[in-house]
Parts: C-alpha cells; sequence; structure tokens
C-alpha cells in the first residue's frame, strides 16, 4: 500500500509546485526517485520526465485559461532548448552503459545544480518585494535572451530532467523584470514541451517506469491545476523560500 501511496502523494506535491511556481519538477522529483523509489539514476531521468510533460501540459493549460501565456516567447525559448535538450540526451543514453557515470558522476553533477540552484533562488526570495509587477517595471528578455536562456535549461534537462522549471525560472527571476504570473505561465508551458520532446529520447531507449510515471499522475494532475489555479493568491516569496530549502537538502543528499 505504502509503494501505490508514497508517489501519488509526491506527484500530488510536487505537481501542485509546478502548477503554483514554474519549478520544482525535475529538481525534487528525480532526487526522490533516486533516494526514495532506488531507481537508477537514468531510468529516474526518463521516468521524471514523461511525469513532468503531462503535469505541465495540464498546468499550461490552466495558465492558458488565465491568460498567463505568451506563444510567441513560449516558442522562442524553444528554440533554444530543443536542440540542446535532444544532444544532452543522447550524450547520457549514449553512456547509460557506463557504471561510473550512472551510480557516481550524473548523481554528482544533479547535487552540484540543486544547490546551485537553490542558493539562488534563496537570494531572489528574499531580494524580491514579492510584487508580480506593475506595467512600469515589467522588463522582458530579448528573444536572443529567450534562446539562450532556453538552451542552458533545455541542456541540463537532456542530460539530468533539472533545468526545464527551476533552472530558467531562477535566471528569468534574477535577471528579468516580468509578473510572476506571466513568467510561471511562460515557463510551464515551454517546459511541457521541453519535456515532451526530450522524454520521447528516453522512452524509445526503455528508460522510463510507466506503472510509476501513472502512479504519479494520478496525484499530480489534480495538483497541477489546482496550483495554477490559485497563483494569484498565494504569497510566492513564501513557496519560492520553502522550495529552495527542499530543493538545497536533495542537492545535499545526491552529494553524499
Amino acid at each position: 500500500m505504502t509503494a501505490i501511496l508514497l508517489p501519488v502523494v509526491a506527484g500530488a506535491v510536487v505537481g501542485f509546485l509546478i502548477g503554483l511556481t514554474g519549478m520544482g519538477g525535475g529538481a525534487l522529483m528525480t532526487p526522490f526517485l533516486i533516494l526514495v523509489m532506488r531507481l537508477n539514476p537514468v531510468l529516474a531521468v526518463g521516468t521524471d520526465l514523461v511525469f513532468a510533460a503531462v503535469t505541465k501540459i495540464m498546468g499550461g493549460i490552466q495558465h492558458r485559461r488565465e491568460n498567463h501565456i505568451s506563444l510567441r516567447r513560449v516558442l522562442w525559448m524553444a528554440a533554444g532548448s530543443l536542440p540542446a535538450s535532444i544532444l544532452g540526451a543522447q550524450f547520457i543514453l549514449r553512456q547509460a552503459g557506463n557504471r561510473a557515470l550512472v551510480e557516481k558522476t550524473l548523481p554528482t553533477i544533479l547535487g552540484t545544480v540543486l544547490i546551485a540552484v537553490s542558493f539562488i533562488l534563496l537570494a531572489r526570495a528574499f531580494w524580491s518585494s514579492g510584487s508580480k509587477g506593475e506595467a512600469a517595471e515589467i522588463r522582458w528578455p530579448a528573444p536572443w535572451a529567450l534562446v539562450s536562456i532556453g538552451a542552458v535549461g533545455g541542456a541540463l534537462v537532456g542530460m539530468t530532467s533539472i533545468g526545464g522549471g527551476t533552472v530558467i525560472m531562477a535566471l528569468l527571476l534574477v535577471f528579468f523584470s516580468i509578473p510572476l504570473n506571466f513568467m510561471v505561465g511562460l515557463d510551464v508551458l515551454h517546459g511541457a514541451l521541453l519535456s515532451v520532446v526530450t522524454s520521447f529520447n528516453y522512452a524509445v531507449a526503455g528508460q522510463t517506469d510507466w506503472l510509476l510515471v501513472g502512479l504519479l499522475l494520478t496525484g499530480s494532475i489534480p495538483g497541477a491545476w489546482l496550483g495554477a489555479r490559485i497563483i494569484n493568491r498565494i504569497d510566492l516569496r513564501l513557496v519560492r523560500g520553502i522550495l529552495a530549502l527542499l530543493i538545497l537538502l536533495a542537492g545535499i543528499d545526491l552529494l553524499k
């Protein structure tokens, strides 16, 4: 019973955070799959990507209904992220039989990325006033910046499943001033597109636990819908601070 209930609850929590903040998908789910569910790291990345794809599609649909999404900016970001994610995924899949990479190097990369991201998010959580932004303060990234940010996040997603939400959101939060509801909407829909393309590579290679994906989605789909619904009614500074602490702990655990 625990083996069924635990993934459902974990999926609900992560789905809610994805819908609410655009972050926390791979940054929380991949460590959960490795440390708690004891999956091989490559299988964990592939399973998380399929889970994230469906969860973010549901969250993206709700954000679209709430008019939080700029499709043009999503496409600019995807122009950088999709090719980079495919290259990253193919590199890892070609190394799937490399025991040292799978058991030591990949968890170390994951842990390092998580710790770096957690510090960025913690700094931003304390620095930000928590405002969703007045019109005069809005500063959207130029197309070249969206492509560049997408490429960084895409490469990390392809190799680790982390970056589609957490790293991209961190870069947007630090360097640009965008209303948080629009930023989350942009990140969730872009993350859905990125996860679909990247997860296909892992699924074809047989690196996906489909039963576990089903259990995770049972919780995450309503969680993502709820998070997207209440984004305008909650203090996102507090949520980002809690999320950053969880990501930091997960990163430290992976480096042990």
